[in-house]
Formats: C-alpha cells, sequence, structure tokens
C-alpha cells in the first residue's frame, strides 16, 4: 500500500514495483567490494569519515563526560546538543550545496567557476552565521521546556543551548569551506581541522565542567561554552589552510570579483532543500526525544544516549555519502553517468558492511557500550531493548544515509526532502504519539517505530537511486 500511495503521488513514478527493482539491484550490486572502486572511494570518503567522527564527538564528549554529574545533567546535555545541532545541521546544508555545484564544475574542468562557489557559499554562511549567533542562540534556548518538564533539565540544557548557538559564525564558515574543498576531492583539510576542533573540546571541557586549571565550574554550561571555543579555533585554522594552500591561485578564490548573484542563487537552492531535510529529521528525533521525555527522566536520558550512540554509527554512512555526492558530481559533470552509478553502489556497500557490523555490536554488548557514557544502571537497563533494536536495522539505514547524498549530489535535494517529511511527519512522529501518549505502550515499542521508519527510508531512497533518473538532472 505505501509503494502505490508514493507511485499515485509521483514520487517513484519512473520505478517499478520495488521486489522488480530492488532485489535484482542488490543482486547486481553483491555484497562484497569492487577493490578498484572502493579503494577509490575510501581514499575520498576515509578522511570525511574520520571528520565527521571528530565533529560529532564533540556532542558525544560533551555528553560522556557531562554524564559522570548526574543523570538530570546527562538528560540535559544529550536534548541540548541534539536541538542545538537540530539548529546547526540545517544551516549546515550549505556544504552539501557548495560541495555539489563544485563537483560539478571541477568535473567539468572549470576550476575558476569552482572557485565562485566558494566565495559565494562564503557570503552566505557570514550572513546566516550572524543571524545564528544573533538570534538563534537566544530563542533556541528559551524554547528548550517545550521538551522537558523537569525544571532542573530545563535549566542546564537551556544554559548548554545557548552557548553551543553562539558559534554559529565559525560552524558556517567551517561548512562553506568543507563543502567547497570535498567538492574537489581535498577531504583531509575538513579532518583536521574537526580533529583540532575534538581535541580542544576534550581539554576545555575538561576545564570548564569540573573548574579545573583556574576556571570557573560551569558544569552543563562548561560544555557549551568549550565546544563553542574549539569550532571557533577549528574556523580560524581552516582559514588559515584555505589562504596557504597550493590550489588557491589555480581555483582563484578568495576575490572580490567572485561574488555572483546566480552563483549564489544556484546554493541557495541546493542548500534550502538539503538544510530543510536536516531539520525535518532532526526536528522529528527531537519529538521523539521530547515524547519519551513524558515517559520520564530515566526513559529521557536512555533515549538520549541511544541517540548519541547512533551518531556515532551515522557518521560512517553519512561519510561514505559525502564521498559518493562528490564523485557523482564530478563524474556527471565529465559526462559519464555509468561511472557515477558505479561509485554510488560502491559506496552503498561499504556503508552496509561497516554499519552492518556496528549494528551486530549493539545487539551483542548493549550494556557495556551504555556504561561508557553513564554509570547509572536503571538508564543502562532502560537502553539495553532500544539499542539492540537499532542494531538490527542497520543495514536499512546504512543505504538510506549513503544513497540519499548521492541523490542529493546529482541534484535531487527536493525530491530527498519530500521523502523525508512524508516518512517523517506522516508515519514516524504520528505513530510514536500514539504508541506512547495515546497507548501508553512505553519506550521500546517507540523504538520498534522507528526502526520501522528507517527501514522504509532506506528501501525507497534504494530504488529512487536504482530507477537512474539522477543521471540527467542539470546543476
Amino acid at each position: 500500500m505505501l509503494i502505490r500511495f508514493l507511485r499515485n503521488r509521483g514520487y517513484l513514478s519512473e520505478e517499478k514495483l520495488v521486489f522488480r527493482i530492488i532485489i535484482p539491484k542488490l543482486y547486481t550490486m553483491r555484497i562484497w567490494l569492487k577493490k578498484d572502486l572502493s579503494i577509490e572511494v575510501w581514499k575520498l570518503a576515509g578522511p570525511v569519515v574520520l571528520g565527521m567522527i571528530s565533529q560529532m564527538l564533540m556532542n558525544v564528549v560533551d555528553t560522556a563526560m557531562v554524564g559522570r554529574l548526574n543523570a538530570a545533567a546527562l538528560a540535559a546535555t544529550g536534548l541540548g546538543g541534539m536541538l542545538s545541532w537540530l539548529v546547526l545541521g540545517t544551516l549546515g546544508g550549505l556544504s552539501m550545496g557548495i560541495q555539489a555545484i563544485t563537483a560539478r564544475r571541477f568535473g567539468e574542468g572549470d576550476k575558476e567557476a569552482a572557485g565562485r562557489v566558494l566565495d559565494n557559499g562564503l557570503l552566505i554562511a557570514f550572513i546566516v552565521g550572524i543571524i545564528c549567533t544573533v538570534f538563534f542562540s537566544q530563542g533556541m534556548s528559551r524554547l528548550f521546556q517545550i521538551f522537558s518538564e523537569d525544571p532542573v533539565v530545563v535549566a542546564a540544557g537551556s544554559g548548554y543551548m545557548f552557548y553551543r548557538l553562539l558559534g554559529g559564525l565559525p560552524f558556517m564558515l567551517i561548512s562553506a569551506h568543507k563543502g567547497f574543498f570535498n567538492g574537489i576531492s581535498k577531504t583531509k583539510l575538513h579532518m583536521r581541522v574537526m580533529i583540532l576542533n575534538n581535541v580542544l573540546n576534550v581539554a576545555l571541557n575538561y576545564a570548564l565542567i569540573f573548574g579545573k586549571f583556574g576556571f570557573p565550574r560551569m558544569e552543563v554550561h562548561g560544555a557549551g561554552l568549550a565546544t563553542t571555543l574549539a569550532t571557533i579555533a577549528g574556523a580560524v585554522y581552516f582559514l588559515l589552510i584555505a589562504l596557504n594552500h597550493n590550489k588557491r591561485k589555480t581555483f582563484k578564490y578568495y576575490r572580490l570579483n567572485n561574488l555572483d548573484f546566480p552563483v549564489c542563487s544556484g546554493i541557495i537552492k541546493l542548500a534550502v532543500p538539503s538544510g530543510l531535510q536536516v531539520l525535518l529529521a532532526m526536528t522529528g528525533y527531537s519529538v521523539f526525544a521530547a515524547i519519551a521525555a513524558r515517559i520520564g527522566t530515566v526513559e529521557l536520558a536512555a533515549t538520549n544516549v541511544c541517540i548519541t550512540i547512533w551518531s556515532l554509527t551515522y557518521l560512517p554512512g553519512a561519510g561514505l555519502g559525502v564521498a559518493a555526492a562528490s564523485l557523482i558530481g564530478q563524474k556527471l559533470g565529465e559526462g559519464n553517468p555509468a561511472k557515477a552509478e558505479a561509485y554510488g553502489w560502491e559506496s552503498a556497500r561499504m556503508g552496509i558492511i561497516v554499519m552492518g557490523m556496528i549494528g551486530i555490536t549493539f545487539i551483542l554488548i548493549p550494556a557495556q557500550i551504555f556504561k561508557i557514557f553513564t554509570n547509572d544502571a536503571t538508564v543502562i537497563q532502560t537502553g539495553i531493548i532500544p539499542l539492540r533494536i537499532l542494531g538490527m536495522v542497520q543495514v536499512f539505514d546504512a543505504t538510506g544515509m549513503v544513497l540519499s547524498q548521492a541523490l542529493q549530489g546529482a541534484g535531487m535535494n527536493k525530491w530527498v526532502l519530500k521523502i523525508e517529511l512524508l516518512m517523517s511527519w506522516c508515519f514516524f512522529i504520528p505513530c510514536t504519539y500514539l504508541i506512547v501518549i495515546v497507548f501508553g505502550l512505553g519506550l521500546n515499542v517507540a523504538w520498534i517505530v522507528l526502526s520501522v521508519y528507517l527501514t522504509l527510508y532506506g528501501t525507497i531512497i534504494t530504488a529512487k537511486f536504482a530507477g537512474g533518473k539522477w543521471k540527467t538532472v542539470k546543476v
């Protein structure tokens, strides 16, 4: 019925029934890797994965270190980090728009046009970053009470979000540079920046959370401030790297005469759907956490730890998706759609293997993984079954993650946004509300609903990629 609904609405209009496409495609994909393609994909994806792991580790480190305080602090930091990323992740859609156009121009051999993309992206990043710093840091922190009724959690989480969102401008500058350099296959640069960020974040967390080395003891608020200070240092470092990069003369970026309205408009047309897609997904997970909070603080803490752990498994798939998007954009620019498709399937295979193996650990040793983030026995016991449920659908999550970014790299950002809207807000959130609030079936059943959502999303995205219409999209 779902496939019929999607076909009637035009979302799968060029595909046949799913069982006529996905099963043959999975067979032709084969589960084993193709050595030549996988090496080329991993040379690009490896640094992306490491860089994204370092980026998300900032949230993980905040959660793990604050988790040594108490359950309320853990709940506040986990939810605050998720809500902060709701804003920053949405604005980070700029990176995908810059990357898609840069990769296409690079593949076409027009390097100066690729350089113009960076300068126009930086202009957008500066404007949006200022808005984030001035308005979101105040507004979002005041909305924290919507997501929790515990006054201790609200007080701690609001301050955490305020300090995190003060780093909006440096975050946007990093995103713009990341999109450009990923688009020209220089992925190691962002990796270096994010490793620096994470090292500084750990040190500053220790100083500001616990009041070490003469710093004030700020606890949860200190975790947010530490992350922002580390992000500022990372943005400065990225600017210095780009300023002194040996490709600067070739691509001719950092020039005022590169500013061009049509280029800005092209970036925005791709960045806005990508950002909104992240917004819908992250809002969905935030609402999911808010529904869990209605069950109790322990359930909220367990859910936040599960989502934090999930963010780490998300990253290999997202990193491989970034690599696929870059390679697909370049190959389409070169006029080689067959090679572009081969890169897409190879990236998906790698994602299935990596995330599938991680999923097995979730099933086998959930309690041991939970202990990394908290020593609260009640929180650990509550989160074991949800983490095992999550482990069972990692393969579907991998295909959805990798191939959705591959489609965005080809310019199908609006289509991916539509599917996210349909699956998150017409299925996932309504069903979770009914399960928890109306029928009172509890946290474990809510996580089953989330797993069904991931499975359906991955299946639909795979069908779209298999259809091949993305090969004709102009960017």
